[in-house]
């Protein structure tokens, strides 16, 4: 396979990866509001400021923990030899040789 494939076939799975622990940290964090808004009496601004929290939170959580994955595999299997950048700009293309 060319460089170019496996980024693209890189790219993909670490998409998948990336929506599959924003999925797990939504679910995570909405059992937990869950857990602690049955503890309390209702209150809708409570309710609401926590669903936003859990929003927030997972797309941050989410994002921390797929750019250090994809970081140590990079490492460890040595991806930037066997990868190929998809979009480079105009000013820095490599020699067609290379």
């Amino acid at each position: 396979m060319s460089k170019k494939t496996n980024s693209l076939i890189f790219m993909l799975l670490a998409t998948i990866l990336n929506l599959v622990l924003l999925i797990f940290f939504f679910i995570v964090g909405f059992v937990i509001l869950n857990l602690v808004i049955s503890s309390m009496p209702e209150n809708v601004a409570v309710v609401q400021i926590g669903v936003v929290l859990v929003f927030v939170f997972a797309i941050g959580l989410s994002f921390f923990v797929y750019s250090r994955i994809v970081s140590l595999l990079t490492k460890k299997f040595n991806l930037e030899e066997k990868l190929d950048p998809l979009f480079v700009r105009k000013g820095s293309r490599r020699p067609k040789g290379e």
